[in-house]
């Protein structure tokens, strides 16, 4: 059996022995086989699959602390770009107070994200298949590395509103990466579905806070360029979709408590404030407006973030959940299984799925359980707990196919965009609007668009 991250579960004997420690605290030992003994057997790798198992989602479990401070980061980082467009807004008349507390908040963030990354620095670099995570970390240090130069920039109003807005936002969506990368990596379903709710929601907050941003800019100035206006359109479109699939994959809890936050008065004020910005000819703005709207969208954040920490409970108790229900699975078949190995006969049994011997009848099954070193009341468990097993390793793969066709519908839509973007020198805003209109043009889904962009893209360069 191969030791696990956690030492609660494996021991190293003096005699260089390997031990397994179950739920139920009793060490078993395994001892390390010779060259010259018995192979090794279906109950070892049997063993070593639900080992396995574990060891995913101990490894999640640990993902979910790293999920948690990403989450906290974020929202810290979008209070500090609010304050920092209303303090540009006011010519720095206004709000430095607040701007200050909010770095100040932020960078405590900062220093609790680099805890976490050094605390599972370790087992994440060990996972297999992380490349892809282990760089959207890189590319997110780097840009956090950047924030004091930035930030002097704002303090001495050196710094558009716009900048303001893309600086914060390309290092929320690095940080947004982390938990993407996260859920694409996921093997329980249920975990899956929870992460994809959670990325969703996050996602969504974070296209209200750009949203908040671009509406303190328009209505501190009292009017909306056509720009701003088609960004506001592309960012609330953008948070019906995802607050779309949040609904579609959260737990029942979560989605009750969206839903009367979703009906509150301040979500009817935001509605209408955003009708007023939308208009393309609108009169001249009231210049308290601004205050309201950055009032509004901020209690609406707050609201979200709220749904977030119940979520991101859900997918800790969930992983400790897994974890405790697969050590317990894992003792009472490590209990049959030795029970069994005492029964010793003469005859010895072979695993044989039914599937490859279609004229064996239940009845005389157990005649053909025959193998080299297994007695036949062992063989057949053995067979029913690899069949077991097999089964719900399949189960588990066709309950993940709608958390990954969803993770996968994401990436392509944001490659076909960034084609759009750089072969027709279009924005992220464009980019999404041409898609859109291809699709109700030709009467397809959006993701079959741009799954034929991406296709016809990759032929070309074949």
């Amino acid at each position: 059996m191969r030791q696990l991250i956690d030492d609660d579960l494996n021991h190293q004997n003096g005699d260089g022995s390997l031990s397994f420690k179950p739920a139920d605290g009793q060490i078993r030992s395994a001892k390390k086989t010779p060259h010259h003994s018995t192979p090794l057997n279906a109950t070892d790798f049997f063993i070593a699959s639900k080992l396995s198992e574990i060891n995913s989602l101990k490894y999640f479990l640990e993902m979910g602390q790293l999920i948690v401070m990403v989450s906290d980061l974020i929202h810290a980082l979008q209070k500090e770009r609010g304050a920092s467009n209303l303090y540009i807004g006011s010519k720095g008349q206004h709000f430095d107070e607040q701007l200050t507390e909010y770095i100040n908040a932020a960078d405590q963030r900062v220093t609790e994200f680099h805890a976490v990354l050094k605390s599972i620095n370790s087992h994440v670099n060990a996972h297999a298949g992380n490349s892809r995570l282990l760089n959207r970390i890189a590319y997110t240090l780097h840009t956090l590395a950047s924030l004091p130069q930035f930030r002097a920039q704002v303090r001495q109003l050196s710094i558009q509103s716009d900048d303001v807005i893309t600086v914060y936002s390309e290092t929320i969506s690095g940080l947004l990466s982390i938990v993407f990368e996260t859920a694409d990596a996921a093997i329980d379903p249920t975990i899956a579905r929870i992460l994809v709710a959670l990325f969703n929601l996050m996602h969504g907050k974070e296209l209200a806070g750009c949203e908040r941003a671009v509406g303190v800019a328009g209505f501190s100035a009292r009017q909306f360029s056509a720009q701003q206006r088609g960004r506001l359109q592309f960012l609330i479109e953008g948070q019906d979709r995802c607050f779309e699939l949040f609904r579609e994959f959260a737990d029942p809890a979560s989605g009750l408590l969206w839903e009367q936050y979703t009906h509150s008065f301040h979500v009817a004020e935001i509605e209408r404030l955003r009708r007023v910005a939308l208009i393309d000819h609108p009169q001249m703005i009231e210049p308290e407006v601004y205050e309201q709207w950055f009032g509004l969208l901020t209690q609406h954040i707050d609201n979200l973030k709220t749904v977030e920490l119940g979520l991101q409970l859900h997918l800790q108790q969930l992983c400790l959940q897994r974890v405790s229900d697969a050590q317990k699975m894992l003792t009472q078949q490590q209990d049959m299984i030795d029970t069994l190995s005492t029964h010793t006969d003469d005859t010895f049994v072979v695993l044989l799925s039914h599937s490859h011997m279609p004229n064996l009848s239940t009845s005389n099954a157990q005649d053909y359980y025959q193998s080299e070193g297994i007695g036949p009341k062992l063989g057949r468990s053995v067979f029913e707990l690899v069949q077991n097993q097999a089964h719900s390793l399949q189960q588990m793969q066709d309950e993940l196919t709608a958390a990954r066709t969803a993770i996968e519908e994401k990436k392509i839509q944001e490659k076909a965009k960034l084609l759009l973007m750089k072969n027709n020198k279009l924005s992220e805003d464009q980019a999404h609007k041409l898609l859109r209109q291809m699709a109700m043009d030709q009467g397809k889904r959006l993701s079959e668009i741009t799954r034929t962009i991406v296709d016809m893209a990759q032929n070309f360069h074949k």
